[in-house]
């Protein structure tokens, strides 16, 4: 279900030409959510009114200055009882945009903060590598004991001390 909706959505997109602020008036809605969640609650519970729902998302909407293309499709999730779709719609979507854009995302893992340009040097080669834009959240993981570890999509890259140990471990195993 939250398919279809995200595919409808990425049709106005592509029709308006607006698909990355489409993304990110989502992401947007997504962030509010989670900075208001008595909100989240009057919205997505059926004990509310749907009216009142209705007319409390749409008025806080409009202060925040989404898009009529936007507060209209939240208004549909509301009146057919899919607002709870909503985190799921916007993940799809959100891939439906990466492949369009011919993009990835993913995190590299550090055994502590990287300085940012070794993270952009790291960035640079991973995008080379992968042949696509790559969007990287950064982790630290001191369990890695040094090197570095990337997970983009469904690829992982260890190239960290820990892999490499585990990987010799496993040759002397099966040796």
């Amino acid at each position: 279900m939250a398919r279809r909706y995200a595919s409808a959505l990425m049709e106005i997109g592509r029709r308006e030409g607006r698909i990355e602020e489409i993304l990110a008036e989502l992401l947007k809605i997504r962030a509010m959510f989670e900075e208001y969640p008595n909100l989240w609650k009057v919205v997505s519970l059926p004990i509310w009114p749907l009216e009142g729902r209705r007319k409390v998302l749409s008025s806080v909407m409009e202060k925040m200055e989404f898009s009529e293309a936007i507060i209209r499709f939240c208004d549909i999730l509301v009146e057919k009882e899919r607002i709870k779709l909503l985190s799921a719609i916007i993940s799809v979507f959100q891939n439906l945009v990466d492949k369009v854009q011919n993009r990835v995302r993913g995190v590299l893992y550090a055994p502590e903060k990287l300085k940012d340009e070794d993270f952009e040097r790291l960035k640079g080669a991973l995008a080379k590598f992968m042949g696509k834009e790559v969007v990287l959240e950064r982790d630290v993981d001191p369990a890695l004991i040094g090197g570095i570890k990337a997970r983009i999509g469904e690829t992982i890259i260890d190239g960290s001390v820990r892999g490499q140990l585990d990987r010799y471990r496993e040759k002397l195993l099966s040796g």
